[in-house]
């Protein structure tokens, strides 16, 4: 028996990966684990700054920042997910942003929110340094007839920034307050300065192109005569602003020149209707004052017209690198439309001065990811019984027609080996589970209730109660008895948490029955001890607060609670996935469950990432290639997953636990089983695991040198952890 002796101290720190291979509907998908998108605005910037441009997404939904990088490949351009890219940018980002080089220095800024308007950050890294940003404007202003003025953007709007006078600076083009007319903001930086480095701007014609849009619905005006239009060639204007009290209606603005003729058409979108309208502008030169001639509301008409539910956005970039930019739609209203198949994508099948778009389809990056609406929670189980862990994907809801929303959970079989997993999409709705009217948010938690060998169901679900499906699979194929809902405990009373109950069924007291744990919305973890048996459990009641976890945060009663508890190498550790997208990190979890015990927090955001991670964060822990290291998988609000693996060289994750090293010497090496521990630090007790992490045996060292026989052991690898001392282990090899 060899024995290989190393010394390692257990760190739970992780990379991101893309290395598990996903398929669906007999293809790979290359986006995978990039984690989703909802409510996406889409922009270029080269921020690894090697001459090509990369694509920014922000996701109005918690905020996110996707980036994709413009790769080489196989002398193909493509992209490739950056897992890490939130982390480049300003973490204080909100509702919108868009990157423009706004003093023509060759690299993109950013135009971000600010409060009632626009903030401005500056590039200011190099290829050396890499994205550093500093801010250029808190908060642009105007000059309002001699009176400068906030900028004025709603939250809701995206205006369009872009130069308007071809002049070579930056300018604005915002809806006023009233949400009726456009305004244009002139950039004078060229004219007071000589160059386009300033963002200096003045209120030229708060009806610019002379239409006016009605604020109860998406219909245009064109050559409005009312004040301050006024009619005619439309002046630069001499009136105050209109101040009349209106209700703004949000609206997103694209503007570019569709026919070459020098001036720039509108493309806009409205909070309320599904389309966009597509405005011509008749001037045929640069000229300011021109008039809007005509509009459509069902852009774009030679092709498939936009329809999505709500408040459709219009972004120009090219995203399949021919130099000619495409459109791209999707979403700016969170959570009232399409989240899963929700960025449309229409080629240019022309030029940038005469674009002509053709839709080719409703789900550009997502149909190439793990995407699942909002809020994906992953669950790790062998459903099919042949040793390889499958993938359930759940989610709070997808969009469903028309202004409805479901849950659903989906599965993804693992066709795979036991050291090479590879996940096939199976189904979109398992067991068709959204047609049994439970509301959103349903979690499924998976295991063995009546120790017949099979997998069955334990579902937690908006009402906070619980729901029993039992396995009835008698092939590979998994099929489950009909629901049974208002799952009881020992009394026979239906198990409630109040809300969004999120269940998972795990053997916390090591008694070799499955234990019942369930998150709940307030942010706490429930305990229920199973007093049944193996084969008949009873769930009682033995802590409704365990640990005392609460991952609620002062700015809301919510939290949303995922647990996910997991042992490695003899000890009980906790994730919880929480409302605000931190993942809390617990140990000290063995032989503390009674009321009143608390666990240790570790971290509060483990990862040290929340931005990458997002809202309703969820996490499901396992060894998939069999390398007796963990892998992690997360989901979030954006309805993807990301995969990390184990990696102790990494900064992402719990570096250490600051436990107190503890001298231990192990020999000889090799060996034939029988081999000597010597430590000063007696008496100690330690543990010894098979690589699977199957617990072997107890050792206990009462004095300096101590001589162990474990000779009748098959030959492989096995470990050594010292018992009750966090993560502080030692690895051998026999």
């Amino acid at each position: 028996m060899l024995l290989n002796v190393w010394y390692h101290k257990a760190q739970f720190s992780f990379n991101f990966s893309d290395s598990i291979q996903v398929t669906k509907n007999g293809s790979p998908l290359t986006l995978a684990w990039s984690g989703g998108l909802n409510y996406a605005q889409f922009s270029e910037i080269d921020y690894d700054y090697d001459d090509d441009m990369d694509l920014l997404v922000f996701d109005r939904s918690n905020d996110q920042i996707r980036l994709f990088e413009n790769r080489l490949i196989d002398g193909n351009r493509s992209y490739v997910f950056n897992p890490i890219g939130q982390t480049l940018f300003p973490s204080d980002l909100r509702y919108r942003l868009t990157a423009i080089d706004y003093n023509q220095d060759g690299e993109n800024d950013l135009f971000a929110y600010g409060i009632g308007g626009i903030k401005v950050y500056k590039n200011t890294g190099n290829s050396t340094t890499g994205l550093q940003w500093t801010v250029a404007k808190n908060l642009l202003y105007s000059d309002n007839w001699g009176t400068q003025l906030n900028l004025y953007v709603s939250s809701a709007d995206i205006p369009a920034i872009v130069d308007v006078d071809l002049d070579g600076d930056i300018d604005i083009l915002t809806y006023h307050i009233s949400g009726e007319y456009l305004q244009y903001h002139k950039n004078i930086s060229q004219e007071t300065y000589g160059n386009s480095d300033s963002l200096v701007f003045e209120l030229k014609n708060e009806c610019w192109g002379g239409f006016r849009e009605d604020v109860n619905s998406n219909t245009v005006f064109l050559n409005d005569q009312t004040a301050p239009c006024q009619g005619g060639n439309v002046p630069n204007p001499q009136l105050k602003p209109n101040n009349s009290e209106k209700a703004h209606a949000g609206s997103t603005v694209l503007a570019i020149d569709m026919n070459g003729n020098g001036v720039k058409d509108l493309i806009l979108g409205d909070v309320t209707y599904p389309s966009l309208n597509f405005l011509t502008n008749g001037g045929t030169e640069v000229n300011t004052n021109s008039l809007m001639i005509s509009a459509n509301p069902n852009f774009p008409s030679n092709s498939t017209p936009v329809s999505m539910q709500l408040f459709p956005a219009a972004f120009w970039v090219d995203v399949d690198f021919d130099l000619q930019k495409d459109l791209l739609v999707a979403p700016n209203a969170k959570n009232v439309s399409e989240n899963e198949s929700s960025v449309l994508k229409y080629k240019n099948t022309s030029s940038n001065n005469t674009p002509n778009f053709v839709f080719e389809t409703k789900s550009f990056l997502q149909e190439d990811m793990i995407e699942h609406g909002t809020g994906s929670i992953p669950v790790l189980t062998d459903i099919d019984n042949d040793g390889l862990v499958d993938l359930f994907v759940a989610n709070y809801f997808t969009y469903k027609p028309v202004l409805a929303k479901e849950s659903k959970i989906a599965y993804y079989q693992n066709t795979g080996t036991a050291d090479n997993p590879v996940f096939t999409f199976i189904d979109n709705d398992f067991l068709n589970l959204s047609q049994e009217g439970f509301g959103l948010r349903m979690v499924p938690s998976f295991g063995d209730l009546n120790n017949d060998g099979k997998k069955d169901i334990i579902l937690g679900l908006e009402n906070g109660t619980l729901c029993y499906l039992q396995n009835t699979s008698t092939g590979s194929v998994p099929t489950f008895s009909a629901p049974v809902v208002n799952y009881p405990d020992h009394l026979g009373q239906s198990i409630s948490v109040g809300q969004f109950a999120a269940p998972q069924l795990f053997d916390l007291n090591d008694d070799g029955k499955l234990d019942l744990l369930i998150g709940r919305k307030t942010g706490e973890v429930l305990y229920y001890l199973n007093i049944g048996t193996i084969s008949n459990p009873s769930f009682e009641l033995m802590n409704s607060n365990l640990g005392n976890v609460d991952v609620s945060t002062p700015n809301s009663p919510d939290g949303f609670a995922f647990p996910h508890f997991f042992r490695h190498l003899d000890t009980t550790y906790l994730m919880v996935g929480s409302l605000e997208g931190s993942i809390y990190f617990c140990d000290s979890i063995d032989d503390n469950l009674t009321i009143g015990s608390t666990f240790r927090t570790i971290s509060a955001n483990f990862l040290n990432q929340e931005k990458n991670i997002g809202g309703y964060s969820s996490c499901a822990v396992g060894d998939l290639d069999n390398d007796s290291n963990l892998d992690l998988f997360i989901g979030q609000d954006l309805g993807g997953l990301f995969y990390l693996e184990n990696d102790n060289t990494s900064t992402i994750g719990i570096q250490d636990h600051n436990e107190t090293e503890i001298p231990l010497q192990v020999f000889p090496n090799p060996t034939d089983g029988i081999f000597n521990v010597q430590t000063a630090n007696f008496p100690l007790e330690l543990v010894l695991f098979s690589a699977e992490g199957r617990f072997i045996r107890n050792l206990s060292v009462t004095q300096y040198s101590t001589v162990f026989d474990f000779s009748s052991l098959t030959q492989g690898i096995y470990f050594i952890k010292v018992k009750n001392k966090g993560n502080t282990y030692k690895i051998f090899k026999f």
